[in-house]
């Protein structure tokens, strides 16, 4: 019994550290095309995947679809926003199929994958609808203001 225990321990840990590298290395990704800061906004790098890959005329062809989506998540604060429009984007595929031949094309075009065009489109998005969901990117220390239809 106690070698059981003693495996299960190390497995434990050992799965603890790796979600801890996944988040670092999911970080180090994101600050490829948006460097940390509040908030992330695009590179270079970032900025060439937007207008480079067609993602930018993607998420405004259906910007009020994805509006949609992230209302009825109801964030309360603008990480929440974020992280909304983040998930949202990243979900194109399954929300959007007919967007996928456009996507693969894209990232072929400006030599990125599939998940980083759809990191820069998420943050483009967030950017188009913050002020729809009543936030500010200048002023994010202010609480919410509610936007009237």
């Amino acid at each position: 019994m106690e070698v059981l225990d003693s495996v299960k321990t190390t497995v434990d840990s050992m799965f603890e550290r790796f979600i801890r590298v996944e988040e670092r290395v999911n970080t180090l990704w994101k600050d490829e095309v948006a460097p940390a800061r509040s908030p992330r906004q695009l590179n270079a790098i970032g900025k060439n995947i937007l207008s480079g890959s067609g993602i930018k005329e993607i998420i405004d062809q259906n910007k009020l679809k994805l509006l949609t989506q992230v209302k009825a998540l109801n964030p309360t604060n603008a990480y929440d926003a974020e992280q909304y429009s983040l998930n949202v984007v990243s979900e194109l595929a399954k929300h959007c199929p007919d967007v996928v031949p456009k996507l693969k094309d894209g990232a072929f075009r400006v030599g990125s994958g599939i998940e980083t065009v759809l990191l820069v489109g998420g943050f483009y998005l967030r950017d188009l609808i913050f002020p729809d969901l009543g936030f500010s990117l200048t002023e994010l220390d202010k609480p919410k203001t509610v936007v009237k239809p």
